[in-house]
């Protein structure tokens, strides 16, 4: 009785521990089949800036690696990347539209940007780049590398503050497939948006998957000079010596010609 007894424990424990290691292994699968449902490829984004002083260079590079994708499917595919650019920092429209000429990425620019006033007074904008990409066939991949020019505003006077840092964060990046969009954006379970199809004015609004959000770790930060309230008093006593020595050699030069 007691060899029965034992048997039937071993079988019992046997059970369990088949159960257990069926039940890990199908959580196992579902947690993979569920990463990679959740993945619309991996995207690499890589930022920097050239020049220095008030007028940069914003450049970017992104790539995104869809695996199993051909050359003709990567060939219908598309990167938009949305930059927001805080009240600190200004593109001039006129400007990043000329740079078309010169290989830039298509721009559109839906809010009226004003250049001239200062950041206190300036409100953040949006824009829309519609970057030309380049196939790897390869790694299967596309990927665009792509410089905008941009501009420092000017910060009011600050207290005992030499420098003030303006945070420029990464930009949202879009991707969309002419063919089988909607497919793509189920099986890779990718949020999907409305954004504009293209940088003309009147371009109709098309789906896009958003590959990535803005990420507030990987910041791009400018150290602004700025005014000091401190000098205040001494700025506004040369100002009104100057205006005066400036004036009093005009009226002398001008008694002097008239002699």
């Amino acid at each position: 009785m007691s060899l029965k007894f034992d048997c039937s424990r071993v079988r019992k424990t046997n059970l369990i521990v088949i159960f257990c290691t069926l039940l890990l292994v199908c959580f196992k699968f579902c947690l993979s089949y569920e990463e990679r449902k959740g993945s619309c490829g991996n995207v690499v984004v890589q930022r920097g800036r050239n020049k220095p002083g008030f007028h940069r260079d914003l450049t970017t590079y992104v790539e995104w690696t869809v695996s199993g994708s051909s050359h003709s499917d990567l060939q219908d595919c598309q990167l938009l990347l949305v930059e927001y650019f805080p009240s600190g920092v200004y593109v001039d429209p006129d400007q990043i539209k000329n740079e078309e000429e010169f290989g830039g990425p298509e721009v559109l620019i839906t809010e009226a940007i004003n250049t001239e006033v200062m950041a206190h007074h300036s409100s953040p904008h949006k824009v829309f780049l519609f970057p030309k990409a380049v196939v790897n066939s390869r790694l299967g991949s596309i990927y665009v590398n792509i410089s905008i020019p941009i501009h420092l505003r000017y910060h009011k006077a600050a207290k005992k503050e030499k420098f003030v840092p303006v945070s420029l964060s990464p930009p949202t990046i879009l991707g969309k497939c002419n063919h089988g969009m909607d497919n793509f954006a189920t099986w890779c379970a990718g949020e999907m948006i409305k954004a504009p199809c293209s940088a003309r004015k009147s371009s109709r609004y098309c789906n896009w998957i958003t590959l990535t959000q803005v990420n507030e770790e990987n910041l791009l930060v400018f150290q602004v000079p700025v005014g000091q309230t401190e000098h205040t008093l001494l700025i506004t006593i040369l100002t009104v010596f100057s205006a005066i020595a400036g004036s009093s050699l005009l009226v002398w030069n001008s008694s002097l010609s008239s002699c």
